[in-house]
């Protein structure tokens, strides 16, 4: 939709229609920071727990919970799985980019596929509490 507002022909109204988007950005942005300043930490789990509000969150920089502390937090849900295929996952470290670096361990006799099976749960784990994580 953006992208068909700066098509419009006239360049200041597509800047207006960017700006408006913005600014209503912002409008919203501040009043999640708002809503999250007047909860105390037991009213908040339950925003942080929903994917949904929880990337809110992160979209505008309010999440509690620092992105690393996200990863080694889905890493540490993900490794009753990881064992259950005979493999585990080691944190090496976030970079400025956003990138995880990860290290698998272990593997699956007979099991071909474990590989795939384990790198899309770990995957799928991380997205869900970091959603800002790029590959």
């Amino acid at each position: 939709m953006l992208a068909q507002l700066t098509s419009v022909s006239d360049p200041a109204v597509a800047g207006q229609a960017e700006e408006l988007v913005g600014l209503l950005v912002e409008f919203y942005g501040a009043g999640l920071a708002r809503i999250v300043e007047l909860l105390d930490e037991h009213a908040l789990t339950p925003l942080l727990e929903d994917n949904f509000l929880a990337s809110l969150l992160v979209l505008h920089d309010l999440h509690p919970r620092s992105t690393e502390e996200r990863v080694l937090e889905a890493l540490e849900t993900v490794r009753p799985y990881l064992g259950s295929h005979a493999g585990d996952v080691e944190y090496l470290g976030l970079d400025s980019d956003n990138v995880v670096k990860l290290r698998l361990a272990g593997s699956c006799d007979g099991c071909p596929s474990s590989a795939v099976t384990v790198k899309l749960a770990i995957e799928k784990s991380i997205e869900e509490a970091a959603p800002e994580v790029t590959d």
